[in-house]
């Protein structure tokens, strides 16, 4: 029987120009969007090629990579947390409760590590297209 052997698939690298390109082009689509604030395959491939010009490295972007990092978005924002956030300080971790509850959340959501203390430019045209306005209370 033959060896098969494939070649790795180059690993998917986004920059914040391209993450910032993509969030502002569906939030100038949003209406585009659906009641679940997925988009319909036309407006990621339209997406594809708006940010095409901010990769700077890895392969190029095609619309399921595109799809794959809004609907990211989409599970991390709207994921009821019952926890502090404002855009200036993200989750404004203080004391060793809130460290430990911060530290085990981040085991399923490896995303959020990065907001521990600060919050995230492009969050609030995020919360414009999620229902509900993103992130909110458990109650």
């Amino acid at each position: 029987m033959p060896n098969k052997t494939s070649a790795p698939t180059p690993q998917v690298h986004w920059n914040h120009e391209e993450t910032a390109a993509l969030v502002r082009f569906l939030h100038n689509n949003w209406h585009e969007a659906g009641n679940n604030r997925n988009f319909k395959m036309a407006t990621y491939q339209a997406a594809t090629l708006h940010i095409a010009n901010y990769r700077t490295d890895g392969p190029p972007k095609n619309y399921q990579v595109v799809r794959n990092k809004w609907t990211g978005y989409v599970s991390q924002c709207s994921q009821p947390s019952g926890a502090h956030w404002d855009n200036k300080k993200g989750a404004n971790i203080q004391g060793q409760h809130a460290e430990q509850v911060f530290k085990d959340f981040v085991k399923s959501h490896p995303l959020i590590c990065q907001f521990k203390m600060s919050g995230w430019d492009l969050y609030p045209c995020i919360a414009d297209i999620i229902p509900h306005g993103g992130a909110h209370g458990a109650n």
